[in-house]
């Protein structure tokens, strides 16, 4: 750009004509950068330069500091990524998330949160998902990315070896480990449950979603979960399998598929991704309608 060029460019910013689109911008955004929506907008950020000095609405994108800086690679750092998902029907914000279903001897939330199970086998579990205080489940940052969007996990984890499906002996019904036999007293299997009890709670506080895969009736703890996630305003999530959705027991399980958004799919994943799909075709639609 010749200095005549940046003259003339320089001049046009500091222009009624720029001000009057710059608040027009500022309006639209309801002063929020409109490319992570979590700062406060402090640019107008070009998206196409085709109408310099006669650009559109279309053509400006209220930004902070901290994507403009990102946009023209003076920094690594991409706000966008730290920023929730909005559900374009209702406006809630998602930035994390609950898996709900059963754990006993089973490894599907690693399709949907890499290494889940991994972590849970890992010498340094008890360390890395355990608060030191209040022994609840740690929150896992950017457990996976949805939409450009990073989700943190709340939960669940394995508790320990004694409860709450270790896989290790998954002959054991759900809550229970291998504690009988007189491996583990009474009072210690108690006590255990009671951890495991609290750590569900609280980490289902802390999701601004529940994901709940269904794939038999005998999911005691997961109607828990969506009942508790519904009382708490959470954004829930109801997804049976296929095979199970054709049964007569998920019939009679209908009141379940109307206390949330729900699908039916082969698998989880697919399940998880298919509302995610749906979120984005909304969010398109509602940003077409609003150029339109």
């Amino acid at each position: 750009m010749t200095c005549r060029k940046k003259e003339k460019y320089s001049a046009y910013l500091c222009s009624r004509e720029w001000s009057v689109l710059k608040e027009a911008v500022k309006s639209r955004s309801k002063g929020w950068c409109e490319r992570c929506t979590i700062n406060p907008m402090d640019h107008v950020h070009h998206l196409t330069y085709e109408r310099k000095y006669e650009e559109r609405l279309e053509d400006l994108q209220a930004c902070c500091k901290q994507c403009h800086e990102f946009i023209h690679a003076k920094s690594d750092a991409d706000p966008a990524l730290d920023r929730p998902i909005v559900l374009p029907w209702s406006g809630e914000a998602v930035k994390s998330f609950y898996l709900a279903g059963k754990i006993t001897g089973t490894t599907w939330r690693e399709t949907i949160v890499p290494d889940w199970s991994d972590e849970n086998h890992s010498f340094s579990y008890h360390e890395a998902h355990h608060g030191s205080s209040d022994n609840y489940w740690s929150v896992v940052m950017d457990a996976c990315d949805v939409l450009g969007v990073n989700l943190h996990y709340t939960g669940p984890w394995w508790k320990d070896t004694f409860c709450h499906g270790w896989s290790g002996d998954s002959t054991h019904p759900h809550g229970y480990g291998p504690c009988s036999e007189g491996r583990v007293e009474l009072s210690e299997i108690e006590f255990r449950r009671a951890e495991v009890s609290r750590a569900v709670q609280v980490a289902i506080q802390r999701a601004d979603l529940v994901f709940a895969w269904i794939d038999s009736p005998d999911c005691y703890g997961t109607i828990l979960e969506i009942g508790y996630a519904r009382a708490m305003n959470k954004v829930v999530v109801v997804a049976f399998s296929e095979e199970f959705a054709a049964t007569k027991a998920a019939h009679e399980m209908w009141l379940l598929t109307k206390w949330g958004y729900y699908i039916d799919d082969k698998t989880p994943e697919k399940a998880w991704n298919q509302f995610w799909k749906l979120v984005a075709f909304e969010q398109e639609a509602k940003d077409g309608a609003a150029v339109g």
